[in-house]
């Protein structure tokens, strides 16, 4: 949990403010009243209320996500709605578009971008990282689907002539798939090569399997 403290003439106004710093609602967060009667901002005139408001960060990460990434699609003059969830320590966050092709972009690449930007945008005040995946039009399960498929077809390759073979540099989440959609078959393995852009996932025998 996170807080901040704000003040306000009346605990309406500082709770809106809080709200407006944070980009929260008001059922997402929790008001503890610190002080009340005290002169506004340490002035003559009006009384204030200073309240303490809790949030959970993941909610407000995930408001974050959503704001930066209206933000961003608005300067590339893309009109999309963006809804957001948050599931097992992870941010999932759906664009909705006429223009879900242009937000994918060439084998993903674009939403990719969006998907990256995202991540540091949220995690880069925290030390501990949280997973964002972003998507469209359920790209993400598609590329999934096919990633699999690549994945067994190559063990089946390996298992026919011994020899290792490299797939095409994936990013961390694609190499991941590949890991996972192998990891139960005793007779190939699995390795990463290669720096940045260019890594990739190495699928080759097993000593049980050779």
């Amino acid at each position: 949990m996170g807080s901040i403290e704000v003040e306000g003439k009346s605990k309406e106004e500082a709770m809106a403010k809080a709200l407006g710093q944070l980009g929260l609602v008001e059922q997402e967060v929790h008001a503890e009243v610190l002080e009340e009667g005290r002169k506004f901002l340490g002035l003559i005139g009006g009384q204030s209320i200073r309240l303490k408001v809790w949030f959970d960060d993941e909610i407000l990460r995930l408001a974050t996500a959503k704001r930066a990434l209206e933000e961003i699609l608005a300067k590339m003059g893309v009109q999309v709605r963006v809804e957001g969830d948050r599931r097992d320590g992870t941010l999932y966050l759906n664009l909705h578009s006429e223009s879900s092709g242009l937000l994918i972009g060439r084998r993903g690449e674009t939403i990719d971008a969006l998907q990256l930007i995202t991540h540091r945008i949220v995690n880069r005040t925290y030390s501990s990282k949280i997973r964002v995946v972003v998507d469209t039009e359920g790209y993400r399960s598609r590329r999934e689907e096919k990633l699999r498929h690549i994945a067994t077809s190559l063990a089946e390759q390996v298992k026919t002539s011994g020899e290792a073979v490299p797939c095409e540099p994936m990013t961390p989440d694609e190499r991941r798939i590949i890991h996972l959609a192998l990891q139960g078959d005793k007779d190939v393995e699995t390795s990463s090569t290669g720096e940045g852009a260019l890594r990739r996932v190495v699928i080759s025998r097993t000593r049980e399997g050779a």
